[in-house]
């Protein structure tokens, strides 16, 4: 997701200033924000922080026209997002207000047909200040994590142009209902136990959201709990077995009967 804010920045032609990336929330810690730092040109200043707070003096010192969140894990600060001299900006991959928070793959669990890449300003709580830009983007029948990782890095610079216009023409953006939504929380391991009574779009959709989310994701093979590692649904397959019937097995892989059809799943 880096890469597309990087091409982003670069095909408006302004200059970034700073990229700043965190380990994570404690439950997702993880080393992407190597992989961010990798990306990033050498010739501008990179750094980690697990509170936005810590670098703001530096945002600060930097006078910038936007700050642009994207995919960051945590709440912005009131000192970063009023260093902007313009417009501090969130791009939030959900509909909201009903998947704010730091979790909107629950709309893909969930099963929604279509999901949203928004663009809203920052705020004091997590996603609610008014929305500049939206886009609706069809969710595949089958989605995979690639499938939308696509979706979400063809949308989000558009969207963020046209964001940005609305800001520039001096457009305050539309303000959220005052509603009681939750925010969502992480997913929990049990979200990510899978049984095959189930559609074939379901599984797709909850392993997708697990994964993205890194929750790992169990299946039941021969009456043992095995770790999903990969799982599509088998072509123009139909079924008259039970839903977790192992048809065929090789290595790793195994076909099972799912509510509507056949899963190729790949599992330790």
């Amino acid at each position: 997701m880096a890469r597309v804010l990087l091409d982003w920045v670069a095909s408006r032609g302004d200059e970034l200033v700073l990229l700043e990336t965190t380990q994570g929330r404690e439950a997702l810690r993880g080393d992407m924000w190597k992989q961010v730092l990798d990306q990033l040109p050498f010739e501008v200043p990179g750094v980690v922080a697990r509170h936005t707070a810590e670098v703001a003096p530096l945002v600060e010192s930097l006078e910038p026209d936007l700050v642009v969140s994207w995919a960051f894990p945590h709440l912005i600060d009131a000192r970063t997002a009023a260093a902007a001299r313009v417009a501090a900006l969130n791009v939030h991959p959900g509909r909201l207000p009903d998947y704010r928070g730091p979790n909107p793959m629950w709309a893909i669990y969930r099963g929604e047909p279509e999901i949203d890449i928004a663009v809203h300003r920052l705020a004091t709580e997590y996603d609610t200040g008014e929305v500049l830009a939206v886009t609706t983007l069809p969710l595949d029948t089958t989605p995979t994590p690639e499938h939308v990782f696509g979706l979400w890095e063809s949308a989000a610079g558009p969207t963020l142009d046209a964001a940005v216009a609305r800001v520039l023409s001096g457009e305050a953006g539309w303000v959220q209902p005052e509603t009681d939504v939750e925010i969502l929380p992480l997913f929990a391991p049990a979200d990510g136990e899978l049984d095959w009574d189930a559609t074939t779009r379901t599984l797709m959709c909850r392993w997708t959201a697990c994964t993205m989310g890194g929750t790992p994701v169990t299946v039941p093979i021969d009456g043992v709990r095995r770790t999903v590692r990969g799982l599509r649904v088998v072509a123009d397959s139909v079924t008259s077995e039970q839903p977790g019937t192992v048809l065929s097995s090789l290595g790793s892989d195994h076909i099972v009967a799912a509510r509507d059809g056949l899963v190729l799943a790949e599992v330790d």
